[in-house]
């Protein structure tokens, strides 16, 4: 595209909802790139551009009607900041609500970053009436959150080895993260019930990030997730499936990978088995066996020869 047209067309055909007043004053034509996954309810995007001032108006909303509700992680920049029901400076890996029905200002250095965009009405089923106190707010990473932030980069990177119909359950997955996120914030606590393919996601994937740590019990997942062990446990009933008999399946299936691809090579058995979350090396092998029908010493030899 002609440099002189960029700046209009990620104006008018990429943003949207924002309004690009000024661009980079690096030499050179303005760069940028959009990826997005749409699906029924619920929009993933990640703009990556030159630094940019982008504004919101009351105007523009009057305009276009969008009143979207937005988790947006900031995945890169060096300087970032965005005005929004006050003003605050922006890092990489913070993560913020964004309310599209208000005014927004923001301003970047060169940048890549990540939204969730979700309809309002799909928001304030979860959250009640009171959606306009969200905007601007800043989330800590910590428990279902952090697990939400890893799951949308994830997510991205991996949606090109995705089918369509993965990248679907990804990104409902992560809306089901996102309001049981919002949920528990405003009210202490989220409704496993309500956003069960979501919390099972978290689940999974936050035993899998700790599995290493020997000291990962169903407590300690539902904890860090920020349900109660009785929800958590239903949630695994539901899919026939128990909340501990998951933990050591996650810790022997990394121990087979380690054991069969270069991950654990020059390793000694105990040591993967440490690095898996066993703590003694008699108890790894025994549910090894279990799993494989092999011990992790003939799991080695069998990869070893091909």
């Amino acid at each position: 595209m002609p440099a002189a047209q960029r700046l209009a067309f990620w104006r008018d055909g990429v943003l949207k909802r924002m309004e690009p007043t000024a661009a980079s004053e690096a030499k050179g034509p303005f760069r940028a790139r959009l990826r997005r996954i749409s699906v029924d309810g619920a929009e993933l995007v990640e703009h990556t551009s030159d630094s940019v001032v982008a504004l919101r108006s009351a105007a523009r909303r009057r305009i276009d009607g969008c009143d979207d509700i937005s988790i947006d992680v900031m995945r890169h920049c060096q300087t970032a900041s965005i005005d929004h029901r006050g003003e605050r400076l922006l890092r990489p890996g913070d993560i913020c609500v964004v309310d599209y029905a208000q005014p927004i200002a923001v301003r970047r250095s060169r940048h890549a970053a990540i939204g969730l965009i979700l309809p309002r009405g799909r928001v304030r089923e979860a959250m009640g009436d009171d959606v306009d106190s969200l905007a601007g707010s800043s989330l800590e990473a910590r428990g279902m959150t952090a697990v939400l932030r890893h799951h949308l980069l994830t997510t991205l990177d991996e949606a090109p080895w995705m089918s369509p119909q993965e990248r679907v359950l990804a990104v409902n997955a992560a809306a089901d993260m996102t309001l049981a996120v919002l949920q528990a914030g405003r009210f202490g606590t989220a409704d496993v019930e309500q956003f069960g393919d979501g919390f099972y996601r978290a689940a999974r994937r936050l035993m899998d990030h700790r599995c290493p740590d020997p000291d990962l019990t169903p407590e300690r997942v539902a904890l860090i997730l920020g349900c109660s062990r009785a929800s958590l446990y239903r949630l695994f009933a539901k899919r026939g499936e128990s909340v501990a008999a998951t933990i050591w399946s996650i810790r022997t299936e990394r121990a087979w990978r380690m054991l069969t691809l270069a991950d654990g090579a020059g390793l000694l058995i105990s040591d993967i088995a440490m690095r898996c979350g066993f703590r003694e090396l008699p108890t790894f092998t025994r549910m090894f066996k279990r799993r494989y029908s092999m011990t992790p010493s003939e799991a080695r030899e069998v990869a070893a020869r091909g």
